[in-house]
């Protein structure tokens, strides 16, 4: 129980110290990120220096090297050194009294000649391992800079709305004033205000909600950062259109080239077909040589021996279990396989559909520039008749409200074509950090 107590403590105490250096690591970043609007590359680069995915992918590696090693450990050397000392005698009786002792010491070594390559199917198999982890780790690594990078687009898309928002709300103050001012001199009705006032609730409003979003997006950002406690006050704005024009050829020929996880899947294919050589290996025979020397006796030196030897074991009959064990693996082997082409089709599929989206949203760009050009030129003729006594309430609440979504769509559009982008770079294996 006292044990336990003291391991509790010990826990704790590593846990608290934990959270300390936890926290000053995110007190020292929030202090170099105060004041400045952060760039996707700051972004990125801090969720690389310290995801926790990516911590443990590389742990997995590591850990998959240490298992190549120990595969390696029976083709080995294994020497092992020891000495003695005993003495014995007769405490009562006729002739009692004890001996001088006797010393034993001595050296051995055991080495394997040959074991008809069952050693090096497992050290194989062992590396295909180690290099299938690696390739997951860049496959994590993509994963790790493509949600930075979403929830960084996501932020930019949240800060423009907010913008966009904050003008509506302008608009409607705006038209607010004048319905007062003609209501005061009797030339618009009452409703005209009653109007205005609602609009302009409703605005606000919407605002709200825009700036709910944009603090969700930084949560999200500082999580993708590997950060979640991360303060962020603002981000630089990268929603500017940029063309890219790729072939749906081209794009799937690279996915086929640089897609780890489709890398990570053939050496797993790799080692299927490997496994089903080494479970034929089972019981094949071993080949291996040792030798002693040892010296002792009633003096440290009194004698001394030698011996050395070659050894041949051939199994006769394992019961059965060389055929269980190749059986096992060819169903391993099966499975990686379909596990492999199942892969490849995913693929296929989300680079065709990546690069129709993007496609989709890069010809959309040009109408959705256009549709907010002329719903400024249809808002600044409704407030000038607005402003003149001509217009009527339904006729500018609709103009600020088309404006308001032709630039929301224009936002949108801007942000899916980033989105598309990325997807199709992740769909390729291709993801970028900027």
């Amino acid at each position: 129980m006292k044990g336990t107590l003291i391991k509790r403590r010990s826990f704790a105490k590593k846990s608290v110290r934990a959270l300390i250096v936890s926290s000053a690591l995110l007190a020292l970043a929030g202090a170099a990120f105060a004041g400045e609007k952060l760039t996707l590359e700051q972004c990125v680069a801090y969720a690389l220096a310290s995801h926790p995915s990516l911590t443990a992918a590389q742990g997995t590696i590591e850990r998959n090297k240490a298992s190549a090693s120990l595969a390696a450990v029976s083709a080995r050397t294994k020497v092992n050194g020891n000495v003695g000392y005993s003495r014995s005698g007769i405490t009562k009786g006729a002739g009692s009294g004890g001996s001088d002792g006797d010393w034993s010491s001595g050296v051995s070594l055991s080495q394997t000649v040959w074991d008809w390559g069952k050693t090096n199917t497992a050290i194989k198999s062992a590396k295909l391992t180690t290099k299938a982890s690696e390739e997951t780790y860049r496959r994590t690594r993509e994963n790790v800079i493509a949600a930075v990078r979403d929830a960084y687009y996501g932020l930019n898309r949240s800060v423009r709305d907010i913008a966009v928002q904050k003008e509506q709300v302008k608009n409607y103050e705006k038209r607010l004033e004048w319905a007062k001012s003609y209501y005061s001199v009797g030339t618009k009705p009452k409703i005209e205000v009653t109007k205005a006032e609602a609009d302009l609730a409703n605005a606000r409003l919407t605002l709200i909600r825009a700036e709910s979003s944009a603090e969700q997006y930084k949560a999200q950002l500082a999580s993708a950062m590997g950060a979640p406690a991360l303060d962020i006050e603002s981000v630089k704005d990268e929603l500017a259109f940029e063309p890219w024009n790729i072939g749906l050829n081209e794009a799937l020929e690279r996915a086929a080239a640089n897609r780890p996880d489709l890398s990570a899947q053939d050496l797993l294919l790799l080692k299927a077909k490997n496994d089903v050589k080494a479970a034929k290996l089972t019981n094949a025979p071993d080949l291996g040589a040792s030798g002693s020397y040892t010296f002792g006796g009633t003096t440290f030196n009194d004698s001394e021996r030698w011996r050395a030897g070659l050894s041949l074991s051939i199994p006769i009959g394992d019961g059965g279990q060389t055929k269980a064990r190749v059986a096992g693996a060819k169903a391993d082997l099966k499975v990686a396989e379909a596990n492999r082409e199942k892969l490849a089709q995913d693929i296929i599929l989300e680079v065709r559909r990546a690069w129709q989206a993007l496609r989709e949203n890069s010809a959309s760009m040009d109408a959705a520039q256009t549709a907010v050009k002329q719903a400024r030129e249809n808002l600044d003729l409704a407030l000038g008749r607005y402003h003149a006594g001509v217009g009527n309430s339904l006729e500018i609440s609709d103009a600020v409200d088309r404006y308001a979504s032709a630039q929301t769509k224009l936002i949108t559009t801007l942000y899916d074509h980033k989105e598309a982008r990325l997807n199709l770079e992740k769909a390729m294996g291709e993801v970028s950090e900027s």
